[in-house]
């Protein structure tokens, strides 16, 4: 009897060291809303689970050299309020350049640069590629790479969160 006592205790404890990940994450919709630092632009983002890194909607994407390395010039615009449109210009360095499969055939190359984002209460800095998502839905997708440690999906709920990091001022 005591044997069978203790292979309880040992699997439930065994069992309960797999299922402490899973609490410790935050669960979020499929669609929430994020800020973006620098400029701490309030934007919204749809959490894709089938995209394996992020992606956002870069206006006036411009490449250029400094010094010896790849820089980009963008804008990102918050569109959500027809009437107050926010926006903010950034520099990026260059950090990869990837190779996106275009529906209608043939390659598109994306730079990717370092960002930072608040999701919920996590602030993290992902990778993200610039692109033109103009014609889309939603101006960022957050990929499974960026949601992994931190975040679980609820596809029946949107907007459960409101982005409340704490950023330094200088990001602001």
């Amino acid at each position: 009897m005591k044997k069978y006592i203790l292979i309880l205790i040992c699997s439930t404890l065994f069992l309960s060291m797999f299922s402490m990940p899973v609490e410790s994450k935050e669960i979020i919709g499929w669609l929430e809303m994020i800020r973006v630092y620098p400029g701490n632009l309030k934007l919204r983002a749809k959490m894709d689970t089938g995209a394996k890194g992020s992606a956002i909607n870069a206006y006036n994407l411009k490449k250029f050299d400094r010094g010896k390395a790849a820089w980009v010039s963008f804008e990102l615009r918050d569109n959500s309020k027809k009437t107050n449109i926010k926006q903010i210009f950034l520099e990026k360095k260059v950090i990869n350049t990837i190779r996106i499969k275009r529906k209608g055939g043939g390659l598109e190359e994306r730079p990717v640069v370092n960002m930072e984002i608040c999701l919920g209460g996590v602030h993290k800095k992902i990778k993200m590629s610039l692109m033109d998502r103009s014609n889309f839905n939603y101006q960022i997708l957050i990929g499974r790479r960026d949601l992994e440690n931190d975040f679980i999906i609820d596809p029946s709920a949107i907007f459960t969160h409101k982005p409340m990091c704490k950023v330094p001022r200088d990001k602001q």
